[in-house]
């Protein structure tokens, strides 16, 4: 090999080698956001009353029924860890996330009975009309 190509040849395994690092590192420490929903189902399944929830090992919260709350998660393998106030042993369980959505919703109901228990969260856009906006005083709309 003479000396060019040996060069364009380790230029081009660093481009390839920096990619796949940027690649992994992208993978393992996507962020997202999981809601953690403590509500009754459609499918009528009765959320518990009292349960302390902790997410990849993290400081535990406190739910009641009927609330919703946010962490913040990074990478794609995750553990819930989920203790009851009336005495029933601690439930414990993996989950993945995908890399491609932001936020995800998960209901503890539908977990405790083995149903598909995360789903995609979206937030609905805000809307307005065109006459809904203040103006500052004395100031007329335009047409």
């Amino acid at each position: 090999m003479t000396g060019k190509r040996r060069t364009a040849f380790i230029r081009a395994a660093l481009v390839l080698l920096w990619i796949g690092l940027g690649v992994l590192l992208f993978t393992v420490y996507r962020g997202h956001a999981l809601l953690v929903d403590n509500r009754n189902t459609d499918e009528g399944i009765r959320a518990p009353d009292l349960i302390t929830v902790s997410v990849d090992g993290g400081k535990g919260l406190e739910f009641f029924r009927g609330d919703r709350d946010r962490f913040a998660v990074t990478g794609s393998r995750h553990r819930i860890r989920i203790e009851f106030s009336d005495g029933r042993a601690p439930f414990e369980r993996e989950f993945s996330l995908p890399i491609r959505d932001d936020m995800y919703l998960l209901s503890v109901p539908k977990m405790l009975n083995e149903l598909p228990f995360v789903e995609v969260f979206h937030t609905a856009p805000e809307t307005r009309a065109p006459g809904d906006e203040e103006l500052p005083s004395g100031e007329m709309p335009v047409p």
